[in-house]
């Protein structure tokens, strides 16, 4: 799969002060799993390369998890030939199965400090459903995901300050690009990564999503894993059209750089009709 499901109980993980690292690291660890059956043989040297954890901090992570009974933990002790005898663990995490959201496995490519992932993903934990946003204060974060007001305060300002998260009315917008929507199908989230992806190239903020835009621009690119150099790739025709990008950009700028302006008025018009209809009917007495 190239995505990962994170359960959205991990804002009730009691592993103290460190939980955004703890999380990261138990995040990583399920990234490497078998999806089918839960369970994960990944090495502390391993997990301290994904993570940039030394392997010790690893195995004191670890340690708060299972403590915690956020992972099963068995130790089995094998003899290695050039290393002696060599401790391996296998990790067995519970089934999710409901209130859980999608993360792209790019997300543990990036490199981000242990702690700002599992930020991160505690602040998707907590977003309005089908949605990057969380339209609450910082002393209303820092309860729904059991973390102090000043520890809040102080990581927020570190992700936005890394271009993660921005302020919005009445709280916070991810906008590391990672999430996948479950509303969002997979044709549409593949094409929506591809502009996030050349943004990001461009260093340019990813623009939100907007389902109406994308709804036209998958008329014309709807087919996902084509390779750049093909003309019939989005990233080829963005390439060849958008040399140059605006600080800030949304996607129905995409659609005039794809010259793609008719087929987006007719369907803001016949949204417009529909709506307008909808009222009318709504007026009728029966």
């Amino acid at each position: 799969m190239n995505y990962t499901v994170i359960p959205k109980s991990i804002v009730n993980f009691q592993t103290g002060n460190s939980k955004p690292v703890d999380i990261y690291v138990w995040a990583t660890i399920k990234y490497c799993s078998n999806h089918k059956i839960n369970i994960s043989h990944i090495t502390e040297e391993k997990l301290s390369l994904l993570t940039g954890l030394d392997e010790r901090t690893i195995r004191r992570v670890i340690k708060r998890l299972k403590d915690a009974g956020c992972l099963t933990v068995q130790t089995t002790i094998k003899e290695d030939a050039n290393r002696g005898f060599i401790k391996r663990n296998t990790y067995y995490i519970k089934p999710t199965s409901k209130n859980y959201f999608f993360l792209d496995n790019s997300f543990f490519k990036q490199n981000y400090p242990a702690k700002i992932a599992g930020f991160l993903l505690l602040l998707k934990a907590v977003c309005l459903n089908n949605t990057d946003t969380v339209q609450w204060s910082n002393s209303q974060i820092a309860k729904s995901i059991g973390l102090s007001r000043n520890t809040t305060t102080a990581l927020i300002k570190e992700c936005q300050q890394l271009g993660l998260i921005k302020q919005i009315t009445k709280g916070y917008e991810l906008t590391a690009g990672c999430f996948i929507n479950s509303s969002i199908r997979k044709t549409d989230a593949g094409i929506y990564k591809e502009i996030c992806d050349f943004c990001k190239v461009k260093s340019v903020a990813i623009p939100n999503w907007d389902k109406r835009t994308m709804s036209v621009l998958l008329t014309k690119y709807n087919a996902i894993n084509v390779p750049n150099t093909e003309p019939i790739s989005l990233t080829y025709q963005l390439d060849k059209r958008c040399k140059n990008l605006p600080e800030k950009v949304s996607l129905p700028y995409f659609i005039k750089a794809l010259d793609m302006q008719e087929q987006y008025k007719a369907v803001t018009e016949r949204a417009e009709q529909n709506k307008l209809d909808k009222e009318n009917f709504k007026g009728f007495v029966f």
